[in-house]
């Protein structure tokens, strides 16, 4: 509710200021037959004023809520969505590790790891539903909660990822590397209920064990 408040801000705002002009100029007509125009300027300025206030609020919001290297959701709204969604079950959640991503920090420095943090943001995005919340966890990690998904579809989504990066070619200007991705899974059904340091403990006890192998994925379910 919160985040349709402040998305739709600058129209809610718009439609308070319009019904106030509204108010304002039948009353002033009620009262004033021979100076109806005099508000108006006034009404057109304090209209310009609060559209501009409604935009800016909707940005700030965006701003505190992103992670500014890859446009995804940062981890503050990460874990506000998930306590909002784990309720609703089914519910999985991915934490991604991308492996050996120090390796290319320290071989190609930190700007060709941000290049691979985002072109691996956009693989995540163009491989997950809209409802879906992806962002990133920190560092190298990422994290992607699929409302109403069992185990079963989560694997097959993160697969799809893991393949993709595996048979994907990184640059950053005339260099090329290829990487891999390590993706745990922790699924809860639904009615189930866990707390949601516990729910991410769980996802982050199964990527764990799959960073042990690298390039792999491990899931559990729980409920």
């Amino acid at each position: 509710m919160k985040e349709k408040m402040y998305k739709y801000a600058p129209v809610v705002l718009l439609s308070g200021g319009l019904i106030l002009w509204l108010i304002t100029s039948l009353i002033d007509r009620y009262y004033n037959h021979n100076h109806g125009l005099v508000w108006m300027p006034f009404l057109i300025i304090q209209m310009i004023i609060i559209t501009i206030c409604g935009i800016l609020l909707k940005k700030l919001h965006l701003q505190v809520h992103t992670d500014t290297l890859t446009g995804l959701h940062n981890r503050k709204y990460f874990y506000a969505k998930l306590y909002e969604l784990k309720t609703k079950g089914p519910i999985s959640l991915l934490l991604i590790d991308l492996d050996n991503f120090k390796s290319i920090n320290d071989t190609y420095g930190h700007m060709a790891g941000d290049q691979v943090l985002q072109q691996f943001a956009e693989f995540l995005q163009s491989n997950t539903r809209k409802n879906d919340i992806i962002a990133r966890w920190g560092g190298d990690e990422f994290a992607v909660i699929f409302p109403k998904t069992d185990s079963k579809e989560a694997f097959k989504v993160a697969d799809r990822i893991r393949a993709i990066v595996e048979n994907h070619l990184f640059s950053y200007g005339n260099i090329t590397f290829k990487t891999t991705v390590s993706i745990g899974i922790a699924s809860i059904k639904e009615g189930a209920v866990i707390g949601t340091e516990q729910f991410i403990k769980i996802a982050d006890e199964a990527l764990y064990r799959a960073k042990e192998k690298k390039n792999f994925i491990v899931t559990v379910s729980e409920g």
